[in-house]
């Protein structure tokens, strides 16, 4: 509510008026008050108290309801439907991002979020990173339909379906050295994807439930950028890893429903079930716009993403694609950056590792786009 100047003055007035009684009263009388004298002290005190907490009252109100104006216009600028929580104030030392506690020095320094130290801080189950960028509003769309193998190395290796060929052989024909296939173990090494955000500390500090958002914000934004890396590869500058578009057999044709089912044909020719097809969301729009409604229900699931390069198609079996991925996050955070510092602010980081996109035939994958 606003300030009711009018109420204020009413009090302020009477309170006016009492305190000059009680001078006059302490003129006349001192220290040395008869009992009459006393019951009207008492009296006098108790009113002027009385005034002096309404208008603490009138003005507390006053400022209280201008605050929460000042933050329902921040939150309603900000896109918000609802205004958060009761304030419940709290020390940085218990604020977590992603389970971990902040960091006070100058530079993110990036710590593993492993399932030990998760444990110690006792914040709750620690879950593999794939699991949680999957499973992140808006994140990876692509985690969940491939062969994720979790490690804890910058380097290593990923199980690859053998491709065999299978033949009739004759009744006594001996086993030789033209009969025997080599086995195929994917190797790989890992780049960093990472994800940045900053957050006044006061708002750390009074609403616990921002650290979901600043936790949902970071998984989402890794796991958007690791559908970027498996569709796309990508380079730090010293590690180049491949993607799906450097893995697949390329055709050069518009995308569209022949297109698509031809596609989809050499997949299946290629002894695999196609189980995805990725577009760009733009490029799905004028599939589907152009093809008639009862094929759609026969294709396998479209995937729109803005990571597939417009006007291409990638029919795949993603259940043959394996991709490695560091099991644990990184997580960073700091107050004492000097660009922090002066704003009381806090910034936060998450971390995660991808290495190359493997497929055992590339057949399996299938990418349709147009002509460069």
């Amino acid at each position: 509510m606003a300030l009711d100047a009018t109420l204020a003055a009413d009090h302020m007035t009477k309170r006016d008026a009492a305190a000059a009684k009680l001078k006059a009263l302490d003129e006349r009388y001192g220290s040395d008050k008869p009992s009459g004298a006393k019951e009207t002290e008492e009296r006098l005190l108790s009113e002027i108290a009385k005034h002096d907490t309404a208008v603490r009252a009138l003005v507390g109100d006053a400022a209280d309801t201008e605050a929460r104006s000042a933050l329902v216009n921040s939150v309603v600028f900000a896109g918000a439907s609802q205004l958060p929580d009761d304030v419940q104030p709290r020390s940085l030392a218990d604020v977590r991002v992603l389970g971990m506690p902040i960091g006070r020095g100058k530079a993110l320094v990036f710590t593993e979020r492993s399932a030990d130290a998760i444990d110690a801080l006792d914040t709750g189950n620690w879950i593999p990173a794939p699991v949680m960028l999957a499973e992140a509003p808006n994140g990876s769309a692509l985690i969940g339909r491939v062969q994720t193998f979790p490690h804890s190395k910058t380097r290593g290796y990923v199980p690859i379906v053998p491709q065999l060929q299978a033949n009739i052989a004759g009744r006594n024909e001996p086993l030789g050295p033209g009969n025997l296939e080599n086995g195929v173990v994917g190797t790989f090494e890992s780049v960093k994807v990472s994800a940045y955000v900053k957050a006044a500390s006061y708002d750390l500090q009074d609403y616990a439930q921002l650290e979901e958002t600043i936790d949902a914000a970071i998984l989402s934004a890794l796991g958007a950028g690791v559908d970027d890396v498996i569709v796309n590869g990508g380079s730090d500058g010293d590690v180049t890893i491949t993607g799906l578009m450097d893995r697949g057999v390329s055709t050069t044709a518009t995308v569209s429903a022949a297109s698509v089912l031809n596609a989809l044909a050499r997949v299946k020719t290629a002894r695999a079930t196609p189980d995805t097809i990725l577009m760009h969301p733009d490029t799905e729009a004028v599939f589907l716009g152009a093809i008639d409604g009862a094929l759609i229900a026969k294709l396998p699931e479209i995937v729109a993403l803005p990571s597939v390069p417009a006007g291409t198609a990638i029919v795949a079996s993603l259940g043959n694609v394996a991709v490695a991925m560091r099991e644990n996050l990184g997580v960073a955070s700091c107050t004492g950056h000097p660009d922090l510092f002066s704003k009381d602010e806090v910034a936060f980081a998450g971390r995660a590792r991808i290495g190359d996109v493997v497929v055992a035939n590339s057949a399996h994958v299938q990418i349709v786009k147009p002509a460069a």
